[in-house]
């Protein structure tokens, strides 16, 4: 069994059962001291997980070990940092697995993108309000690092 601490688009219950049929809600928490950041992520763009200011939702998934390691395909090594983090759940202390990106440019995302965490902060009555926090972040920095529509 392995824990994973989710704040991006696969908190979506449909979305996340596609690459982990197990996939178990355990928890919905509120994150503080973190910010989210739309960072590069290949061709698109993609929120990760900063030391901040704010507040931000995610949800902790039980898993299987072997569904952990599926994960690594959607969080490449090569972009992201698999972080172990520990969490006191009830009488017990816990291992929980976060991904979050390495430092990639920051980018405004495509609308396809946003949709996608629309949906994942809806199904879950999440604020919102981090994302848009994030999306300001990303329209300030467009001129210095570019866009994903050039």
């Amino acid at each position: 069994m392995a824990f994973l601490l989710i704040y991006d688009v696969y908190m979506c219950e449909e979305r996340m059962k596609e690459i982990c049929p197990s996939a178990k809600l355990i928890l919905k928490c509120v994150l503080a001291d973190c910010q989210l950041v739309f960072r590069r992520f290949y061709e698109t763009a993609a929120l990760t997980l900063e030391q901040g200011e704010y507040k931000v939702p995610a949800i902790l998934w039980q898993l299987s070990k072997e569904e952990l390691q599926d994960m690594k395909i959607v969080y490449p090594k090569e972009i992201y940092h698999q972080i172990d983090i520990y969490l006191k759940m009830k009488d017990e202390n816990i291992t929980v697995n976060i991904f979050v990106m390495k430092e990639t440019p920051i980018v405004y995302p495509k609308e396809k993108e946003l949709d996608l965490i629309e949906e994942a902060y809806g199904e879950h009555n999440f604020d919102y309000s981090c994302v848009e926090n994030a999306l300001d972040m990303a329209k300030d920095m467009e001129g210095e690092n570019g866009t994903l529509y050039e």
